[in-house]
């Protein structure tokens, strides 16, 4: 199978690619049987981008149309193998195969999800993908890790001065009191990289004060 795309090499994040759940496709039915179906995506320009696919226990089908680098639409028809291994208390659970080619080297990985950076839909690790915490700075990792755990509380971050939420109906307070230790924990990580980054900015001004003095 030929490479996914342009930008093979990587260098987007998981967040902005379009992605596909093999979990959702199997809960809702799709992979049971023979049959068709579309996935939807709202882009961010306010459009909705659309695939076919026909899916089955052992592989979906995809038949959509890409525009890379502003050259012509092309037809992309693409075959996904689908694993299936046994769950520990019984059932069964269905994966995705990554069956592409990056840079030469075929991937073979056994995934959930798959993600159309490129002309083709392909694990995150063939495309290089990070998450949008990973790519933002310091402070944003800090504050996103923050968030986290207030959505495991049922509650929206509204930054770092708040106080923790209060427990939910249905937690136990183990679960709760060690969330609100995380919550300090973060807390005071996020107060570290503050200062930190303040001293280098106070650093830099210093130096470059010096600098213009001895220009002088």
């Amino acid at each position: 199978m030929s490479r996914g795309g342009h930008n093979w090499k990587g260098g987007g994040t998981v967040e902005s690619a379009r992605s596909l759940d093999v979990m959702r496709l199997a809960r809702d039915g799709f992979l049971s049987r023979p049959c068709s179906g579309t996935v939807r995506w709202n882009q961010g320009d306010g459009t909705t981008a659309t695939i076919q696919f026909i899916g089955g226990r052992d592989a979906i089908a995809l038949d959509y149309r890409v525009q890379l680098g502003g050259s012509d639409w092309q037809t992309v028809k693409q075959r996904i193998p689908i694993q299936w291994t046994p769950c520990r208390f019984g059932g069964e659970r269905a994966w995705f195969i990554c069956a592409v080619h990056a840079n030469d080297v075929y991937c073979g990985r056994r995934v959930a999800k798959l993600h159309g950076a490129g002309k083709l839909f392909a694990c995150r690790q063939c495309y290089r993908l990070g998450y949008r915490a990973q790519r933002g700075d310091r402070m944003d990792q800090a504050n996103l890790a923050l968030a986290r755990i207030h959505r495991k509380l049922g509650a929206d971050y509204d930054g770092p001065d708040q106080p923790p939420p209060l427990k939910p109906k249905w937690m136990r307070w183990r679960t709760y009191n060690w969330l609100v230790d995380e919550i300090e924990a973060g807390q005071e990580r996020l107060d570290t990289v503050f200062i930190a980054g303040a001293t280098r900015f106070c650093t830099r001004i210093h130096k470059s004060e010096q600098r213009g003095r001895t220009r002088r």
